[in-house]
């Protein structure tokens, strides 16, 4: 009995089968139904990783520089204050009454005697202001001496016997001054000037002596100075120093 219900149901399940398989004709559309309710929203998702940074651009050419503002005006220079007034001077007091003099002192002890004054100049000692020959004024001997002669009456035969003549020269007034005979080196050579006496005549003598021919430098100053043989000289003044032997003789410079 139990088989017999299991085979009737598996004819009745082979003939469902069969009618399912057989698909008929496609139905017209349905009706489209409504649009169903949104469903939830989703979670957001996970943030994408960051790009790289893209290559830096090439640099633009510089601009072309701006023109220069004007400056600005000056400003106005303040005024000077005014200077304050003067204040009134005061009045003079009055003049005090006079003291009573005093008694007179005792009378002092004498002082020492003072140094000795220095004397003027030595008598009949002579001396010319300073001069300064134009070339003009040498004598040309030969191609390197010249002569400068100079009259002076002063010159005696007891001068050029007993006394002493000095001739001196400088360069510049407030120069040092030397004692003929004097040796000068220029660029031209070597050169000596010299002092000679003749009666009634002081010479100066100028001799070029290394190159064959010189001439006497113009410019230079030259003074004398005669002492005569009756004046007593000194022993300890040096006579190539112009300003001792014009200190002991009271010699203007």
């Amino acid at each position: 009995m139990e088989i017999k219900r299991k085979i009737t149901l598996s004819i009745m399940l082979m003939g469902y089968l069969a009618l399912c398989s057989c698909e008929g004709p496609e139905g017209p559309q349905g009706v489209k139904g409504d649009q169903g309710p949104q469903g939830a929203k989703g979670e957001t998702g996970t943030p994408g990783a960051t790009g790289a940074t893209g290559a830096i651009g090439l640099q633009g050419a510089t601009g072309a520089t701006g023109a220069a503002g004007s400056p600005g005006a000056p400003g106005i220079t303040g005024a000077t204050g005014s200077v304050g007034a003067t204040g009134p001077q005061g009045a003079q007091g009055p003049k005090g009454d006079p003291g009573v003099a005093g008694a007179t002192g005792a009378t002092g002890v004498t002082g020492p005697t003072g140094p000795a004054g220095s004397s003027g100049t030595a008598i009949n000692v002579i001396y010319s202001d300073w001069f300064t020959p134009a070339f003009v004024d040498w004598q040309k001997i030969t191609e390197k001496s010249y002569l400068y002669s100079i009259i002076e009456t002063k010159v005696t035969q007891d001068i050029i016997d007993k006394g002493i003549v000095l001739a001196y020269s400088r360069q510049v007034a407030s120069g040092p001054a030397y004692l003929l005979p004097l040796m000068l080196e220029t660029s031209s050579g070597l050169t000596n000037y010299n002092v000679s006496v003749a009666l009634g005549k002081i010479n100066i003598t100028f001799l070029e002596l290394l190159n064959v021919q010189g001439k006497p430098v113009t410019g230079l100053q030259y003074r004398y100075v005669i002492i005569p043989g009756g004046v007593k000289t000194r022993a300890n003044i040096d006579y190539t120093n112009f300003d001792e032997v014009a200190k002991a003789f009271g010699i203007p410079k």
